[in-house]
């Protein structure tokens, strides 16, 4: 292993063997960094003071398949790789276009991206983040969902959220996502994955954020597979078994440079 890994690179492959193993050992990731167990152990300790693992006796655990660090935490993680989505995702917005924008980390930088283009648009989300991001332009016209908010997401969710989505047609709607593992699409969130799917089924088209910690990692609910999507926006080149996933279903990729 490269010993000349950074703190950050550090951490972001230790978040993606939690992706695909429960629980690892402060030992054998020293030995695989090439890097002593203390570097290790704070590693761990800043992951998990950022509510991004579990910290275990001897090592540290993928955080529970239901729930996942508020959006003001991913909020600070992998910040320039979401930057780039969301400016990469902006660009496949039309003037006119009617856009259903659902809560999360990685939707709020496509909304930040989307505010500097100078164009007419119908905006409906459940996310107030969002809506105070984009309300403020002038040729935006911002509709947000009712329903019961949730400060961690900056969210609104239930069956009136549904309900209001139901009311209306979209060109795009544009997701985010917990993880993603052969062709299943998930979210720890039940209720933030219902939306989602309402979004999907309300609109023509439908573009999933997804930053690459999200590669290998299934969640506890699913939000739909790979073939209900036409595009997926990512970070860095997906690994081979789901870039054959995504040309199977016919998604058309775009990676953010």
């Amino acid at each position: 292993m490269n010993d000349r890994l950074t703190k950050k690179e550090r951490q972001e492959r230790i978040l993606e063997r939690l992706g695909s193993d429960v629980t690892v050992r402060i030992s054998t990731l020293a030995e695989q960094f090439n890097v002593t167990t203390e570097t290790i152990r704070r590693d761990i300790d800043e992951l998990t003071d950022r509510g991004l693992v579990d910290r275990t006796y001897g090592g540290a655990a993928s955080k529970s398949l239901s729930s996942e660090p508020a959006m003001e935490q991913r909020r600070l993680t992998h910040v320039e790789e979401r930057e780039r989505i969301g400016s990469c995702a902006a660009g496949l917005i039309e003037p006119g276009d009617v856009v259903m924008i659902d809560a999360g980390s990685t939707t709020l930088h496509f909304a930040r991206a989307l505010a500097s283009l100078d164009m007419d648009l119908t905006i409906l989300t459940n996310c107030l983040a969002v809506a105070h991001v984009l309300g403020s332009i002038r040729r935006i016209r911002v509709m947000l969902c009712p329903g019961e908010f949730r400060e961690a997401e900056s969210g609104l969710y239930g069956e009136e959220t549904a309900t209001f989505l139901d009311r209306f047609t979209a060109n795009k709607a544009v997701i985010g996502a917990g993880g993603v593992l052969d062709d299943e699409i998930t979210d720890a969130d039940s209720q933030a994955a219902w939306v989602k799917r309402k979004m999907i089924e309300r609109s023509e088209k439908s573009i999933l954020l997804l930053d690459h910690s999200k590669f290998g990692t299934r969640l506890f609910s699913t939000v739909c597979t790979a073939s209900q999507l036409d595009h997926i926006v990512l970070d860095r080149t997906p690994p081979p078994q789901m870039a054959s996933i995504c040309r199977n279903a016919g998604l058309q990729v775009h990676i953010a440079s």
